[in-house]
């Protein structure tokens, strides 16, 4: 099911852990809301930067987050975060790209460049209320965050 033009439910709620696949994308249903909010956010990105993205983990229920090691708190599980990855774009210049561009992503709340045990991606999280902050960070332990200001 199509979310936005370029995103759809499959895609948002997919795993690598082929055995909580269903129960994953079950939950997720619940959280439709949401998830189209992050496609949308995700629309917004891939219009700054020009590219696909790859979704690598979207929506995540308790026992999918704990398999993966995520935060108790993540806002994966509410259904309000994506990790991408920009195809044909590194990593780091998207990350700069959409600090320069942030007007361009009103729906965006955060953006934290992550760089942890040799991979990097992108965490984004949409905003639940207009009013809120754009916040840009980075991490290279997936624990400590350093605001980057925009």
């Amino acid at each position: 099911m199509k979310l936005t033009e370029n995103f759809t439910f499959d895609e948002l709620t997919s795993t690598s852990h082929n055995e909580l696949l269903e129960a994953n994308r079950e939950s997720a249903k619940a959280f439709m809301k949401q998830l189209k909010y992050v496609a949308g956010t995700l629309e917004e990105i891939r219009a700054v930067l020009g590219v696909p993205l790859r979704v690598t983990s979207g929506f995540r229920n308790n026992a999918l987050n704990k398999a993966v090691g995520g935060s108790a708190t993540s806002g994966h599980t509410k259904g309000l975060c994506a990790d991408i990855i920009p195809v044909g774009l590194n990593v780091s210049d998207a990350f700069k790209s959409i600090i320069e561009s942030k007007a361009q992503c009103p729906s965006l709340k955060k953006c934290i460049i992550e760089k942890v045990r040799g991979s990097e991606w992108l965490h984004i999280e949409t905003k639940t209320e207009a009013n809120q902050p754009q916040q840009f960070f980075i991490t290279t332990n997936g624990k400590t965050y350093s605001e980057v200001k925009a």
